[in-house]
């Protein structure tokens, strides 16, 4: 049988499948498992594997300096009076790659594959495995349409050979066309469970938000009609593979004054689409970008912080340095202007950064505290307290709010709405839907990489944005 797992971020399912591959061992959790009616608790991920249990994550996890089949035998090399039999090791691999109905070469180094062959292989491997049952975190997400059918042939091969698959996925197309029944889980806690050919996709859907009000949302944005960032037929490339875009012909404005989210699931081309647009995406892009009706050229984030644009992404890390001070941190973005022939100028910076502080209540100890000893929230503040400070009249957010407190992201809210009461502009990419709805005037919903619908007014709810995100 071939069970689809559903649920928002957030509602329990990373974890569960965790608990069931062995990566939290028994002891960290309560109850009761059992595997073909035998009492089960993997103390690790090697005891899981040897019970039949195999997860493929959804993060493609190989060594890229080895080849497909030492990934394949990883951990598990055959031996011959000692030594590692590479002669054995070709033979299993290729074994492997047949049974899965992949023509690769065994003996090739891994990291010349594309990123959808590599998620391909890594399934091949665990079910070299001899896994009883197949756990699958969002597998299509680096495949083609038709790679993905190629999968899901495989999967009901399995299926024939008694092989149990639990599929999690965000695409209701996909689980629809695959499984035999749907679990549906909200805040931890199993909401739905059916078979999937006496469900709907409504009925699914409702049980992954519950009960939501639709009709009652408040006038959103302040915008005018200037139009401050505006993208025309935005493609964006997966890195080393121009073949393959992760953004199709993405087309969006953001006026002044306005904020404008972006929502997807996973894969949908989000946050690559929120990177290029700042210069910030490792691979190709193509498109035409405008800041204030003039066309203009982002080939770096250098290039993105000198027309005004900031960014927020969705790891601090990322933003910050966490083993320098906040004053620094702020500044950053600022020095060029804070420096008169050349000396920065020391008095002025400090001020224009304990103005920020203050401004934005970042608690600190001082300016000189190192930004990594604040929580998330204050954090999240630096990151804005950044941009206020080199003035930039755009900013980009890519889920800004993840890991904040509820009273901080109240405040961050706050805050985002000062800006827009003053004119500026952002582009939130966010998986938070209630973020969304309460800031955004507009969301724009993108599913395997294009737009697929605009929402507003009363149209942006819950309801919508799962399903034109899902739908398809």
């Amino acid at each position: 049988m071939i069970v689809a797992l559903l649920g928002q971020n957030g509602a329990g399912k990373s974890t569960l499948i965790q608990i069931l591959a062995g990566v939290h061992p028994a002891g960290s959790y309560s109850g009761e498992m059992r595997l073909s009616d035998t009492s089960y608790r993997p103390a690790n991920v090697a005891e899981a594997e040897r019970a039949g249990v195999a997860l493929v994550p959804q993060e493609i996890n190989v060594v890229p300096e080895l080849s497909v089949a030492e990934n394949i035998c990883l951990n598990a090399e055959p031996t011959r009076w000692g030594f590692i039999d590479v002669a054995a090791r070709l033979a299993r691999a290729r074994a492997a790659l047949d049974d899965f109905d992949l023509d690769v070469d065994p003996a090739l180094r891994i990291s010349k594959l594309d990123l959808a062959t590599q998620q391909l292989v890594i399934i091949a491997r665990a079910l070299s495995k001899k896994a009883r049952l197949l756990i699958l975190d969002e597998p299509t997400t680096a495949l083609t349409e038709s790679e993905s059918h190629h999968l899901y042939d495989r999967l009901r091969a399995l299926r024939g050979r008694g092989v149990a698959v639990i599929l999690v996925s965000h695409r209701l197309a996909e689980v629809f066309a695959i499984s035999d029944r749907i679990i549906v889980l909200r805040d931890g806690v199993i909401r739905g469970d059916y078979r999937t050919r006496d469900v709907s996709r409504p009925q699914v859907v409702a049980a992954m938000i519950g009960d939501v009000e639709t009709n009652s949302l408040r006038p959103k944005g302040r915008a005018v009609d200037e139009v401050a960032l505006e993208v025309r037929g935005l493609t964006v490339f997966d890195p080393g593979d121009d073949s393959r875009a992760r953004v199709r012909d993405l087309d969006l404005k953001v006026h002044s004054g306005e904020i404008v989210g972006l929502f997807g699931l996973l894969g949908a081309g989000c946050i690559e689409a929120a990177l290029a647009i700042y210069g910030a995406w490792p691979g190709n892009s193509c498109g035409e970008t405008r800041i204030d009706g003039e066309i203009v050229t982002i080939a770096s984030p250098a290039d993105a912080v000198a027309l005004g644009i900031g960014l927020m992404a969705q790891d601090r890390r990322d933003c910050l340095v966490q083993d320098q001070s906040i004053k620094d941190n702020i500044l950053i973005a600022s020095l060029a202007a804070l420096a008169h022939w050349g000396v920065l100028d020391i008095a002025g910076s400090r001020r224009l950064a304990a103005d920020q502080v203050g401004r934005l209540q970042i608690k600190a100890s001082s300016i000189d505290a190192e930004v990594g000893t604040l929580s998330g929230g204050n954090q999240q503040k630096v990151q804005i307290a950044r941009w206020l400070a080199a003035r930039a009249r755009i900013l980009i957010l890519i889920d800004p709010t993840r890991g904040v407190d509820v009273g901080a992201r109240g405040e961050i809210k706050r805050i985002w709405s000062d800006l827009t009461g003053n004119g500026q502009a952002i582009l939130l990419a966010s998986t938070d839907i209630e973020e969304l709805i309460d800031v955004c005037s507009r969301v724009i919903v993108m599913r395997q990489g294009r737009a697929v619908a605009e929402l507003h007014g009363k149209g942006l709810n819950e309801v919508a944005l799962l399903r034109s995100a899902a739908d398809g």
